[in-house]
């Protein structure tokens, strides 16, 4: 698709148009990474940081390898390394 670009204040823009917006899930205010590589601008969401913790959590949980690596409570010997 063919599109021009806008001046907004100081800054350029363009505007995307409604069917890709809906398709890609940006609503007005969304955040986005924006990025140029090799002739290109590509506009994508931001990853959520914690993306797929849930389930590595849960897969842990299952393979029994959910098990606290220090106790609760510390004993003097340890508290004297601290």
């Amino acid at each position: 698709m063919l599109t021009r670009i806008s001046q907004v204040g100081t800054s350029v823009g363009i505007i995307i148009p409604r069917y890709i917006a809906l398709e890609g899930g940006f609503t007005k205010g969304s955040s986005v990474n924006i990025e140029y590589s090799n002739d290109r601008i590509i506009i994508s969401k931001p990853r959520n940081r914690r993306e797929g913790w849930a389930a590595a959590f849960a897969r842990y949980a299952r393979e029994g390898e959910d098990e606290m690596m220090l106790p609760d409570y510390l004993d003097a010997e340890a508290e004297e390394m601290l």
